[in-house]
């Protein structure tokens, strides 16, 4: 059988890819490169006068002879730029490798720019005569006249094959004097020639935190802020014109643009820009808009409601598509350390009074570590998934390029990072800090010298990350193997096919040693094919840049667009390279110049480079009509639930997020009688719950209840309707709760109120017994079988003592509406973190039994054995289920006839990863005798667990560790069996978390199976499950919200969820669409007809409806 040695083939050829690395480093006397950016500190010019000293140099990589060959260039900050010809040697052997080298022609070209502090460079034909032209940028400088940008023209190579150039920006308009990063060149009105965007950055004096920052960002610089150019010439004698003012652009003192990337990011067919920002000033995503006039801004910049959060030090970028579902997806870098040392060295306190400062004076909501933003395909929407990834944390952070550089069909990730000298430090703040403190007493001044020795450099090296390419959306560190073990402080970095053996090679701008040169062997390793695509052969550049292209094998798709300008202060303007697998013919590519001109190319062979012909496209492409909402969405109008503005970690300074912003969690039941379920939204401290009566076409009415009204100052944590006194109408129970409330707080006391029939409700004067506890959840059942319902009632945290709790408790119906607290020995359960629960028959005996989750548990079973529980979790659950478990759906989902159950946990997203022989895990105690819980968390870190509090936070909750741990360096590596004595800990308790993944239990022959959800269910925490059959198929499909934005500042926010529908088939499930509703979801509510109603923290609640045609869509529908 033929599969049998082509299988041997592919198992042979995946060991041989193991024997060498797939790069190889290639020295200076292979290359004949010997740039190296030089840059010395004085006492005069370093990094404390200008934070950017050591920001470094750019590469731009193109063929600027037009000889075949990528040329490379580099910037010097206080050097010459260096121009470096393409002289690789082709042996005559097939198959032979070729020897890479380069000639350096800089003078003769007259591109070496010697004066000026020289920071990112562009290639573009900007005059449209067929040769690369270079333009670079210029800063730091106090003489305007020196930070002038350049622009140098190609006049064409001699015989010799050496282009010269002649400097023309003051002559083209763009000798722009700001203090500029990186120029990037499109055609941004779609005219037909090249246009200018120019990043440019703001001075120290506006980079620190102050008062005055929300007024800052109206505060215009002529110098600070980018510039839009366009070209109001022709194609061959451009003349460019300033429109800044009246394009849209965001040009405040605050703006500190480091990274600029150019993508169509919402498929209209007209190219966008991506400002990264560094400090205070968030990024921007500028939509370019196709319907504005001449005079009229043509962006609008809607970060704020494309992303949920983005970097705070914001660097580097690149826009591709990581997941081939042919969408620009979008990666910033940012400074997170990957060790456990780097990041005690690089945290301080966790100040989320400073942070919502910024927040209320507009700014956005911004994390410090490399974001990933994944185009959701839904309008210019995104979800950040960078930690769910595996490339969040790569240290201070300068290049990103994303290519695929194995030949596998999915694009990599390949980071450059490391800074001469780390001046965010902590123990180097507490250096100056201490100097400070010695000058003011009368002690000798530290010099400028003393303090720059002092201050430490980061010498971790870059990264290379392979895309997994399983649609799981993460990707593997791989730097090790693939060859980058050497560390190396690298800036710019760019990539480009140097020695034409069809797969990309990498280089990058070292800071004060010689660039780096990585030769990718790939193809020579038969580790994967590649198509190049050749755009410049043979077509007039004006429609080049901006152009798309997609490409179809083997039922995958690939997508890119061509726009040199990447990473950072680099530019990479080649052929476009796809890898295709070992694939050797692509079915079919689809090419899309910015003009709307096409051609559809079918049976590509790949093994030589596609020439397409622009003359040879037709005109008039029209990019597809976003696929439609899979859901109307209705606000429901009458109450907005507006929790008190509250800081948990002023009581607790170690909890992970804020447990205020609990609600609303919702409650369904036909109250009147009318055949219609309506809803209960709970209410906030402060704020009272509301009632919502369901109308025959579906709206929801608020209807007035004085007796909420009065109980207004407790806060609803949960709410169920019953009959609790046998009249036939659904009354309510209410579950009071919050970390507002101390323990004992008579406002803490649950609520039942009476329905007379109509859905007038009256609260019961005596109904309950008196419990002063803060409750979670509340479950209707039959416990004693005596036909009346009774209740079960969970219990989480003692506020301020988390995450200490209470017992939860059963309460039994006297049949008429009033309620005595069962004995202790009915529910066998510990004091626990309860968060939700239900009632379901598993065992099929007739009587209600009970499963719950909670934080720092296992999903917890608890069978009815007559009138008293029994735990059962060990016959029914898997070992090493506890996780941090927010919410609990039950219902035979595989149609199988039993009850199955869907739970909600944290997800993958975040920093905090778990597993049986890696948990995170909370020891907690009083272990310094102040009467204080004292709960500190541990993860692991590169495969060792360390305290996730930094040395600050740690020596704030516990005061003896100050004697302990008296600087940064000595707390950077501690374990908590450093930070505490064994008998210090014998005091405490020890949780754990070994699983942190949303997952769909699947009840075989009376014993759970326990099936992740699929990763889209993963991004975010799940606080709400609701399941509704939305396509008709007989199977319960499943809406899930969710989404954390309280959280401590260091964690960041989890916002990556906008309501994922998962459809599903007899139990698998899959990810169909996003309902679109942002921020904290924490209650969904079926009310009937395809309808749920969904309770959005701080905002009002809404009604989703799916339309009635067309049916839902996969969240392709890519161009073919």
């Amino acid at each position: 059988m033929r599969p049998i040695p082509l299988l041997f083939l592919l198992i042979l050829q995946a060991c041989s890819q193991t024997d060498k690395p797939l790069f190889e480093e290639l020295t200076p006397e292979q290359t004949g490169i010997a740039f190296a950016n030089t840059v010395v500190q004085d006492g005069d010019n370093n990094v404390l006068k200008y934070p950017y000293y050591f920001n470094g140099g750019g590469v731009a990589v193109g063929d600027l002879n037009n000889d075949g060959l990528a040329d490379v260039y580099f910037t010097g900050n206080s050097v010459p730029n260096k121009l470096y010809l393409n002289r690789t040697v082709f042996q005559k052997e097939e198959g032979a490798e070729a020897k890479i080298h380069f000639d350096n022609v800089t003078d003769k070209a007259g591109v070496a720019a010697p004066t000026g502090w020289k920071t990112g460079v562009t290639l573009a034909d900007v005059n449209a005569d067929g040769w690369l032209d270079i333009y670079v940028c210029r800063s730091a400088q106090s003489d305007s006249t020196l930070r002038r940008n350049l622009l140098f023209i190609n006049n064409h190579a001699d015989a010799t094959g050496v282009p010269t150039f002649t400097e023309r920006a003051a002559e083209y308009g763009i000798a722009d004097d700001s203090y500029s990063t990186q120029g990037a060149f499109f055609d941004y009105d779609r005219d037909g020639d090249l246009d200018l965007f120019v990043l440019n950055h703001s001075l120290p004096q506006y980079a620190g935190f102050s008062k005055l920052l929300g007024t800052l960002k109206t505060e215009k610089s002529a110098h600070f802020g980018s510039k839009l150019y366009r070209n109001d010439g022709t194609p061959t004698a451009p003349r460019f014109v300033d429109v800044s003012a009246t394009s849209g652009l965001i040009n405040n003192v605050l703006s500190f643009g480091l990274g600029v990337a150019v993508s169509d990011v919402n498929g209209d067919g007209w190219p966008d820009l991506y400002i990264s920002n560094d400090f205070n000033e968030e990024d921007y995503l500028l939509l370019n808009i196709p319907d504005a006039t001449p005079g009229e801004a043509h962006f609008r910049n809607v970060i704020k409601t494309a992303t949920g959060h983005t970097s705070l030090y914001s660097m580097g970028s690149d826009v591709a598509d990581i997941n081939n579902d042919a969408r620009p997806d979008i990666i910033t870098l940012d400074m997170l350390p990957a060790t456990n040392e780097r990041i005690k060295l690089s945290s301080g306190d966790d100040n989320f009074d400073k942070y919502n400062q910024l927040l209320r004076a507009g700014f956005h909501p911004q994390t410090m570590r490399n974001m990933v933003q994944l185009n959701t395909g839904q309008g210019a929407t995104f979800s950040e998934i960078g930690q769910l990834a595996g490339v969040s944390n790569t240290d201070w952070s300068w290049s990103a390029l994303l290519a695929d550089y194995d030949g596998d069909g999915w694009k990599d990730l390949f980071v450059t990072n490391g800074y001469e000298k780390d001046y965010t430090n902590m123990q180097f703040l507490k250096y100056t800090v201490d100097e400070r403190v010695k000058a003011q007493q009368g002690a000798q001044a530290a010099t400028v010298d003393q303090i720059l020795d002092k201050m430490p450099g980061i010498d971790v090296g870059g990264y290379l990350f392979r895309n997994n390419g399983d649609s799981s959306l993460t990707f593997r560190d791989i730097t090790q193997d693939w060859g980058l073990a050497r560390a190396v402080k690298a800036n710019g970095a760019a990539y480009a096919d140097l020695d034409n053996d069809g797969d990309l090679d990498l280089l990058a701008n070292v800071m004060n040693g010689p660039v780096v040169v990585y030769r990718n062997r790939a193809v020579e390793e038969g580790r994967g094919t590649f198509l190049a695509i050749d755009l410049a052969h043979n077509n007039p550049t004006p429609q080049l840049i901006g152009t798309k292209v997609w490409v179809y094998a083997g039922g995958r798709v690939q997508y890119e667009e061509f726009s040199p300008v990447r990473g950072f202060q680099s530019c990479s303007y080649g052929p476009l390279r796809f890898g295709m697998g070992g694939h050797q013919v692509a079915d079919s590519v689809r090419i899309v110049y910015p003009d709307n001109h096409t051609q559809l190319l079918v049976n590509v062979p790949v093994k030589t480079p596609l020439q397409p012909r622009y003359e040879q496209a037709v005109a008039g492409f029209v990019y597809p009509a976003e696929a439609p909402a899979p859901f109307v969405t209705t606000p429901v109008p009458g109450w907005v639930q507006t929790p008190v503005d509250t800081n948990d970690f002023k009581q607790q300074s170690l909890l992970p997020y804020q447990f205020s912003y609990s609600g609303p969690k919702l409650a369904t039941g036909d109250v009147n009688g009318d055949g219609r379920l309506d809803v209960y939204a709970c209410g906030p401290k402060n704020q009272a719950g509301a009632l919502f009566l369901q109308q025959a076409d579906g709206a929801l009415m608020r209807a007035a209840v004085p007796a909420f009204e009065a109980d207004k100052q407790s806060q609803d944590e949960a709410a169920a309707f019953f009959d609790a006194d046998s009249d036939g109408d659904l009354d309510l129970y209410v579950v009071s709760g919050g970390y507002p409330f101390a323990a004992g707080d008579p406002l803490l006391q649950d609520r039942l109120y009476l329905n007379d029939g109509k859905g007038d409700f009256s609260k019961s004067s005596g109904g309950l017994p008196v419990e002063h506890q803060a409750g979670s959840c509340v479950v209707p059942l039959d416990v004693d079988g005596d036909k009346d319902l009774d209740l079960f009632v969970g219990t989480r945290f003692v506020s301020g003592q988390y995450p200490r709790s209470e017992p939860s408790f059963v309460l039994l119906n006297s049949g008429k509406g009033s309620f005595s607290k069962a004995p202790a020995s009915v529910l066998p359960l510990p004091p626990s973190l309860i968060c939700d629960a239900r009632a379901a028959d598993l065992n099929k005996d007739g009587k209600p039994d009970l499963i719950l989750v909670g934080e720092w548990m296992a999903p917890t079973v608890l069978l009815n054995e007559g009138g008293r529980f029994a735990d059962a979790t060990k016959q029914w659950l898997p070992a090493n289920q506890e996780g941090w478990w927010n919410c609990l759906s039950v219902a035979d989902f595989d149609n199988d006839g039993d009850m199955d159950m869907v739970a909600g946990n944290y997800g993958l997203n975040s920093q905090f990863k778990a597993s049986p022989a890696r948990p995170v895990q909370l020891t907690h105690g009083d272990f310094d005798g102040d009467g204080r819980i004292d709960p500190f968390m541990t993860y692991f870190v590169q495969g060792k667990a360390y305290p996730y509090a930094s040395r600050d936070e740690a020596l704030g909750q516990v005061n003896f560790l100050k004697a302990r741990f008296p600087d940064y360096n000595r707390y950077a590596n501690v374990t908590l069996t450093d930070l505490f004595a064994p008998d210090e800990l014998a005091k405490g308790t020890v949780l754990n978390a070994k699983s942190l993944q949303s997952t769909y239990y699947e009840n075989k022959n009376d014993k759970f199976v326990a099936h992740p959800l699929p990763v889209e269910a993963q991004f975010a925490p799940v606080f709400a499950l609701e399941p509704v059959d939305f396509d008709h198929d007989g199977d319960l499909d499943l809406l899930l919200g969710g989404n954390i934005t309280q959280a401590r500042v260091r964690v960041g926010r989890s916002d990556a969820s906008y309501i994922p529908l998962l459809e599903n088939q007899r139990g698998h499930f899959r990810f169909r669409a996003n309902a679109g509703i942002r921020g904290d979801v924490r209650g969904l509510a079926n009310i009937g007809e395809g309808s749920v109603v969904v309770g959005v923290n701080g905002k009002g609640l809404v009604r989703l409806t799916p339309p009635p045609a067309p049916p839902l869509k996969d969240r392709g529908g890519v161009i073919h």
